[in-house]
């Protein structure tokens, strides 16, 4: 165990785009934890704008300081095409690889993805015993094919698949051990058998030679709602102390809480919807996560709408009917009308409010308002 007075380093990385959730995981650190953090920031091309913006955090929290350390995007991304990976892992997740030279003077470093907070304190991780090993992480093997990814990989069956987004490492004993060299023998054999980027990597390097720690360091969606949901009372019953006990909750994926398209598993709001917006409200970027929030809502909605009248204009040349809502059981509010190559809206069962029609032998389909007045066409390739 750590001295209490001792200073927790943590590594996050960075470009422009995630300049906002740099600020919410500092945020969250801070407000939960007692001692002194120093984040180290790897960036690339973070402006000197947001860096002023994130700097205001000093205002609420007097207990941490970042500093920043560029990292060359050129050269990530030449490691990052070696590899082939999934479509949402960003060649700046890379960076993190990185560490081990950057600091090899450090025993121990903590490093963060950006798309997380922290609930608890996060010295609660600092200060386990790393032992043996140069690597600690939460196991959470969901989503990866054992028997076929971990045979093309040459994996042991004993191994654990980690998430790599949050890790408690030995920096100075693994630059010891040349792991970038390490790593980059791993791409360079296995590259076409990758799918998560450098979290496979990592995976693979460290093969069953990891200290496993808690779920509730490192608590992601799917991870909670699978084990919830588990057949097993026993797996039940650890996630649900592990959620109430915990100290890191990753919003991994696509599934984000700023996301009304992808906010939600197994048709429910993730949790900790509200922590996070709690969080973004103590950062100067509250204003930008609502406007994401919001954009994507109007793209939900938007994309609702033309998925309703793609299904309504799917009409067959025998399909003429009329469907109708009525107040009191007889009073028409709104109805539709099918034709065969027309559906009609109309507001009290006679005044037509918006119509569309096929033109052109179905080449064409043009949308108008009270049927008089052409508000926008569009034009299929056949």
């Amino acid at each position: 165990m750590k001295k209490s007075s001792e200073t927790i380093h943590i590594c996050i990385a960075s470009d422009n785009n995630y300049a906002p959730l740099v600020a919410t995981t500092i945020a969250s650190t801070c407000i939960n934890t007692q001692r002194f953090v120093k984040f180290w920031c790897l960036e690339s091309g973070i402006s000197d704008f947001n860096k002023k913006i994130i700097n205001t955090l000093h205002d609420k929290f007097d207990n941490f300081e970042i500093e920043y350390i560029t990292i060359d995007h050129k050269l990530i991304h030449e490691f990052a095409q070696k590899i082939s990976t999934s479509g949402h892992i960003t060649a700046d997740t890379y960076s993190r690889l990185y560490i081990p030279d950057l600091f090899p003077q450090l025993e121990k470093m903590i490093y963060l993805d950006v798309d997380l907070i922290v609930t608890g304190d996060i010295g609660q991780i600092y200060d386990i015993d790393l032992g043996r090993y140069s690597l600690a992480a939460v196991a959470a093997d969901y989503g990866v094919d054992k028997s076929k990814w971990f045979a093309n990989m040459e994996m042991s069956n004993a191994h654990h698949y980690f998430n790599a987004g949050v890790l408690l490492l030995n920096p100075k004993e693994l630059h010891e051990e040349n792991f970038l060299t390490g790593i980059s023998e791993i791409a360079n054999k296995f590259g076409k058998y990758i799918i998560l980027g450098d979290q496979d990597l990592l995976n693979k390097y460290f093969n069953a030679q990891y200290l496993e720690l808690p779920w509730r360091f490192n608590l992601t969606t799917r991870f909670i709602e699978m084990e919830l949901a588990h057949r097993d009372p026993q797996h039940r019953e650890q996630m649900q102390e592990e959620y109430k006990n915990c100290v890191i909750r990753h919003f991994e994926s696509r599934k984000k809480p700023w996301n009304a398209v992808r906010n939600e598993c197994n048709g429910a709001p993730i949790k900790n919807m509200a922590e996070f917006w709690t969080t973004a409200a103590l950062t100067p970027y509250r204003d930008w996560f609502m406007s994401q929030f919001n954009t994507s809502m109007l793209l939900l909605t938007q994309g609702n709408i033309w998925r309703y009248i793609n299904e309504n204009h799917q009409t067959s040349a025998v399909d003429a009917t009329k469907r109708s809502w009525r107040l009191f059981g007889f009073l028409p509010i709104l109805s539709i009308r099918r034709k065969t190559n027309k559906i009609k809206y109309n507001l009290f069962g006679f005044i037509p409010l918006f119509s569309s029609a096929n033109r052109k032998g179905g080449k064409k389909r043009v949308y108008k308002l009270f049927d008089l007045i052409t508000i926008f066409s569009v034009k299929y390739k056949k």
